[in-house]
Parts: structure tokens; C-alpha cells; sequence
């Protein structure tokens, strides 16, 4: 939900606080990194990225999910800084499988604005290759190499 001011942040408050979800967890807040028709996703598995596309938001809208009509498009070679940053966000948070959602700020720098644990991906993530075979394979090296036993403290 996009809130354009205190006013609207405590009205939105106010219609979550009868959903029982909200009342478990809470909500994250976080600032509006201004939208630019797209995003960044990484896939990272098993402490490697396996895949990344682009995500474009439909016109009119300015989140990137393709459930409201966004469109994805591959990445043959993700930006190795982006990758930088994917892969530290998903090692601050112990994460074994996520996408990692980018934009671009106002320095050309990337910032995070997800890590998602129920990540979707679909063929598009990998050019030339499975990403769902790049995935088992990363995750299985993962536990073959005993790497679980060594996730972040605040984690384990």
C-alpha cells in the first residue's frame, strides 16, 4: 500500500487493525524509494544467484508484480553489483532460497526493497538454462557442504 503522508499511513492502520493477520504481525514500513517502471530480481539459492529478470510494472501501476499486469523480461547477465547486493541481503537474513527485489536509487546504486522467502520464478530467470535445475543444484551443494551449519547468529 502506498501512503503519501502521516494522515494516510494512520488511516491505513486503521482499516488493518480488525484483520487478524495484522494483529499477529504487524506490517512492515518502509520509505518509498521512487518507482522507475521497474525492478530487479535476483534469485539466490543456497548462497549463489541463479537467476534474475527484470520486472516491468503495467502501465498506470507502480509495483512490478505480474499478478496486476506486470511483465518479466530475462537478464542473460545480472549487474555485478546488483548481484553484490542480492547476495549480502540474503546472507544478513539467513535466507536459503529467496528473490531479492532491486531498484535503482537516485545514485544509480541499488537498493533492496524485498527479500522474498516465497519467492516466485519462472523460466524467464535463467537465459540458456533451467533455473529450476540451477536452484536444486545450488541448494544441494548447499547441504552437501554442511553450509546450513553456518547461518548468520541472529538466525539460528
Amino acid at each position: 500500500m502506498l501512503c503519501s503522508d502521516h494522515d494516510a499511513l494512520f488511516s491505513t492502520f486503521a482499516e488493518l487493525e480488525d484483520c487478524p493477520w495484522f494483529a499477529e504481525q504487524g506490517v512492515l514500513v518502509q520509505e518509498l524509494i521512487p518507482p522507475r517502471g521497474y525492478d530487479l530480481r535476483i534469485v539466490v539459492a543456497g548462497g549463489r544467484q541463479v537467476g534474475a529478470a527484470y520486472r516491468i510494472a503495467a502501465e498506470g501501476e507502480w509495483r512490478t508484480n505480474v499478478s496486476l499486469g506486470g511483465v518479466r523480461r530475462p537478464v542473460p547477465e545480472p549487474p555485478a553489483d546488483a548481484v553484490g547486493v542480492a547476495m549480502a541481503a540474503a546472507h544478513a537474513v539467513g535466507a536459503v532460497l529467496v528473490g531479492v527485489d532491486l531498484v535503482l536509487d537516485e545514485r544509480d546504486g541499488w537498493t533492496v526493497i524485498e527479500v522474498n522467502g516465497a519467492v516466485e520464478f519462472a523460466t524467464e530467470y535463467l537465459v540458456g538454462g533451467d533455473v529450476f535445475a540451477e536452484a536444486i543444484a545450488a541448494l544441494e551443494a548447499y547441504v552437501l557442504a554442511g553450509s546450513y551449519r553456518t547461518l548468520p547468529q541472529a538466525v539460528q
